[in-house]
């Protein structure tokens, strides 16, 4: 079966057969592999990582690495028991639009299986993609990752799909603040509410 017809199937609340699909036909996904050190392997304990099988193993472990290390920056830790996905880009797009998500997005969550899916395109800088994002974000280049696990961070820590409260929050993490779920919300412009309605509530993403 191809990947294409694997993600066909998936629905809104299957995102985690989604994992389940990409391990039964593309064989066992490959977790980071490299021992962590001291502080961070205790900050990450609970999480898992985990790349297609077939992805090149050295980028995958690289990019794992990455992405390891931005989530150490942040002054709570991620939640625990949480997987990360790392898709390549030439399959995000089928997956995306299976799930009816906005094909921008290099990122999104699945809360109730605790799950975060990103796209391949922010760890390395592809053709027109990354181009697209940079344009589409207002984002340099450098800092897409981290604007994207902090957003999806803001869904995981306030369990929620409000994007306007996952800003705030991925706005205080990168700060190196506490993040506050509960604090008062900025008036939102007409474009930003807009956008907030044109979002499916399920499934938050950056």
């Amino acid at each position: 079966m191809t990947i294409v017809k694997c993600f066909d199937r998936l629905s809104r609340s299957t995102v985690h057969a989604c994992l389940l699909c990409m391990v039964t036909f593309w064989g066992t996904c490959l977790p980071a592999s490299a021992a962590l050190q001291g502080g961070q392997s205790h900050a990450l304990a609970t999480q898992e990582f985990f790349c297609r099988a077939g992805y090149d193993r050295q980028k995958c472990e690289q990019h794992i690495a990455q992405l390891k290390a931005v989530l150490i920056q942040y002054p709570v830790g991620t939640p625990e028991h949480w997987r990360w996905v790392v898709v390549p880009s030439e399959d995000w797009q089928p997956l995306v639009q299976s799930l009816h998500l906005n094909r921008e997005s290099p990122a999104f969550s699945d809360i109730t299986e605790r799950e975060t899916f990103l796209e391949d395109a922010l760890f390395f800088v592809q053709p027109r993609r990354t181009d697209e994002l940079v344009r589409h974000f207002r984002t340099p280049f450098d800092q897409l990752l981290s604007a994207a696990v902090s957003h999806e961070l803001g869904h995981a820590i306030c369990h929620g799909s409000s994007e306007a409260i996952a800003n705030r929050v991925a706005e205080q993490l990168r700060s190196g603040k506490h993040p506050d779920c509960a604090g008062n919300m900025k008036s939102l412009t007409p474009i930003d509410e807009l956008y907030l309605h044109s979002q499916s509530p399920g499934f938050p993403r950056f």
